[in-house]
């Protein structure tokens, strides 16, 4: 089999500031713009490149004795999380405590300063934390799907409505709600009572406020 080679850049860089006892990512210029949206308080999924491991020796270890311990079994890379792997790419699961300018503070990792960032994606609980959830991805119409603020809104797909006709309203769970990294799932009475409530908060509001804001869906 031949391999054919791709290209990974990378968007930053990790820096320990040992005085401080700071970490932090390093963003590279031209990707500050992709830095919008992030928050101090969010948890992400940092994508690194273990630059050091990054050798034709170390590429070619397929099994290690899991945590350096030689007292461990051999055991393939891929049952671990060894830095020594045919692509060395590192996986973490971070918070974000604090941005400044291009700068994301984030929990102590043990990647060395200097170590490439390949990317950062957000952390989203239904895909990072999967568990059996009454909505299955294939049920989720992922393109019908709402952003709000912090919240994400996607309906379940309404197909075979035939074989629906004995499931209660109680019973029937029609959206997944995501907020920040948290989910749930609203039934189709939880979301009519979730509807209520909401226009309830709505009418409350200011007359000058709503006269600014226009009619509900407008």
């Amino acid at each position: 089999m031949e391999f054919q080679p791709f290209k990974i850049i990378p968007i930053g860089y990790v820096r320990k500031d040992d005085e401080l006892h700071e970490t932090f990512i390093e963003i590279l210029p031209e990707f500050a713009e992709a830095v919008e949206g992030l928050r101090e308080g969010d948890w992400i999924k940092l994508v690194l490149w273990f630059h050091e491991s990054d050798t034709p020796a170390r590429r070619k270890v397929l099994k290690v004795h899991p945590y350096g311990n030689p007292k461990n079994p051999l055991t393939g890379v891929f049952a671990t999380r060894s830095p020594y792997r045919p692509n060395p790419v590192a996986l973490y699961t971070v918070r974000i405590h604090r941005i400044y300018d291009s700068r994301l503070y984030i929990d102590w990792i043990d990647a060395h300063d200097g170590t490439p960032v390949v990317d950062i994606k957000i952390f989203v609980e239904r895909y990072d934390c999967p568990k059996e959830v009454p909505i299955g991805e294939r049920e989720a119409h992922i393109e019908m799907g709402r952003m709000i603020g912090e919240m994400n809104i996607i309906p379940r797909k309404s197909e075979h409505l035939d074989e629906l006709e004995e499931v209660s309203p109680e019973e029937y769970d029609a959206l997944i709600l995501e907020i920040g990294p948290k989910t749930t799932t609203l039934t189709a009475k939880e979301l009519k009572d979730l509807v209520k409530a909401l226009k309830e908060v709505y009418d409350s509001l200011p007359a000058e406020i709503k006269d600014k804001l226009g009619e509900p869906g407008c």
